[in-house]
């Protein structure tokens, strides 16, 4: 078996680092993006471990949220990122504190709201509607005879 090209020292050193971003990468070079959001100038991403080896002066890094949900992974260069310090060892009040921005609405996702708010009133209404139709058509309530 080949030992890596790098030492532990240096896997450490590169793995716990937090970098902001500086130019967004294209998006053939983002592996995991989550719906609604985008990557944006001034994004803090966690460093992860040496990957990608067969990019040179490339950095594999991960957005997360407040929450640490996973909102995107991309390769950056050097370049379109900096370095801003070490990863925290500790949380306060147990949320991140180098989230990523929140996603910004866009018209398409508004548009898309509205239009499920819509879908579902009119389901619901639909539904009502079928109900008393077939409650007034088949069903009476029964008596109970003693």
């Amino acid at each position: 078996m080949e030992d890596p090209p790098y030492s532990a020292e240096e896997a450490e050193a590169a793995w716990n680092k937090i970098f902001e971003v500086l130019k967004p990468p294209p998006r053939e070079r983002i592996q995991f993006l989550r719906l609604g959001y985008e990557i944006q100038v001034g994004d803090f991403a966690w460093a992860s471990p040496i990957v990608p080896r067969d990019k040179e002066s490339m950095v594999h890094l991960t957005g997360y949220d407040e929450n640490m949900l996973n909102i995107w992974y991309a390769d950056l260069e050097l370049s379109e990122v900096r370095c801003v310090g070490p990863k925290p060892t500790s949380y306060p009040n147990r949320k991140n504190p180098f989230p990523v921005k929140p996603a910004a609405i866009s018209a398409r996702l508004a548009f898309g709201r509205v239009k499920l708010a819509f879908i579902s009133r009119w389901h619901s209404w639909k539904l009502r509607h079928i109900r008393r139709q077939n409650l007034l058509k088949y069903g009476k309530e029964t008596i109970a005879k003693p």
